[in-house]
């Protein structure tokens, strides 16, 4: 709630998630803080949607949402009724709303400032935060990445831009932008990889690599498939090993009587 001199007017802007932020010189961007980002990279990773249903420990999970915004669009709305969750969690990737070059650029800026408000509201309530790199045109990058600590662990989600050649061009340069202008201790890649695209970088930056949450689930149940299939395997031959030991009591029995 915020007061004037006659009324209390209701906080709907969301004002109370950049309480305490230092902001950026032009747009005011609220400003990550580099105690909010851990030093080690996460032991999983998980999409917000597949988290929230996880029947799970979430002690060792972040969650990030590199997915269709209509997944954690409930997130924005409701940052509140989320905190208890993320607290369940090891912590999250910076937020993801998408931000596409073709966008109006105030709808750009819009995206950025909420990416970047949630990320410091759900860091400065102690959970651990890696910053996202996401921003739009290359005019916005400047001031998108002077919110970003330098020379500390940064996410980068690579689904659905790497698989054209000239995308994989536009990657190669934004990599090169922002491992220059942040030379971050290492940088977590969310997705499917394609290519060798980040192999020019790697004696500039370490990368840590995670497979969609999709690809490592059904890689996952293949196994247990498998499992399953050599167990069923397994107690098929028990079973005629039992078959054909029965057969040959029962026979021994009969030689037995025949004897006697």
């Amino acid at each position: 709630m915020y007061k004037d001199e006659n009324d209390v007017v209701e906080d709907l802007f969301q004002a109370f998630l950049v309480e305490g932020a230092n902001f950026t010189e032009i747009e005011e961007y609220p400003i990550i803080e580099d105690w909010m980002i851990p030093k080690v990279p996460p032991k999983k990773i998980m999409p917000f949607d597949k988290a929230l249903n996880y029947q799970g420990d979430l002690s060792e999970v972040y969650v990030c949402t590199y997915a269709r915004d209509c997944t954690f669009e409930r997130v924005r709305r409701y940052p509140k009724k989320y905190l208890n969750f993320f607290k369940r969690c090891a912590g999250l990737i910076g937020f993801d709303y998408s931000i596409h070059s073709d966008m109006p650029i105030v709808k750009q800026k819009a995206q950025m400032n909420d990416n970047l408000s949630l990320s410091f509201y759900y860091g400065k309530q102690g959970n651990n935060l890696i910053p996202n790199i996401r921003y739009g045109i290359d005019e916005l990058a400047d001031e998108f990445l002077s919110a970003i600590p330098k020379h500390t662990l940064i996410a980068v989600g690579t689904h659905g831009f790497i698989k054209e050649t000239y995308k994989k061009a536009e990657w190669y340069c934004f990599l090169e932008k922002i491992i220059s202008a942040l030379e971050p201790s290492g940088i977590i890649v969310y997705g499917k990889l394609s290519g060798n695209i980040f192999k020019d970088f790697e004696d500039k930056c370490k990368f840590y690599y995670y497979e969609p949450w999709i690809y490592s689930n059904r890689k996952r149940f293949r196994w247990q498939l498998k499992v399953q299939v050599i167990d069923m395997e397994t107690l098929r031959v028990q079973i005629i090993k039992e078959k054909q030991l029965n057969i040959l009591t029962m026979l021994g029995l009969k030689l037995l009587i025949e004897a006697d």
